[in-house]
């Protein structure tokens, strides 16, 4: 079992995607700053456009398991779930 780093920190992007419970990220690679998506790392754990390895992180493990627990939330007994436009969301705080 690989001992994870807790103190290496990723930059990430916001990426609104309809079909999300919350906003959907991509990955800044930390050396040659290309925009990752999940798909680009999670098998191999390292950079397509510099062969940067990434160390392992609870940031990065979260990053690559958040669809999984989106839709696993999403088939819950009971769950519903509804899209509020910003301006709805304002107004309700």
């Amino acid at each position: 079992m690989q001992k994870e780093n807790k103190s290496v920190s990723y930059s990430f992007q916001k990426v609104e995607h309809p079909r999300m419970l919350a906003n959907d990220r991509v990955l800044v690679c930390p050396v040659c700053r290309e925009v990752l998506m999940r798909a680009d790392i999670e098998g191999f754990s390292t950079c397509p456009f510099c062969a940067y390895k990434f160390e392992s992180s609870y940031e990065l493990e979260d990053f690559i398991m958040e669809p999984l627990v989106d839709n696993w939330v999403r088939h819950q007994p009971g769950f519903s779930f509804q899209v509020l436009s910003p301006a709805s969301h304002k107004r309700n705080e």
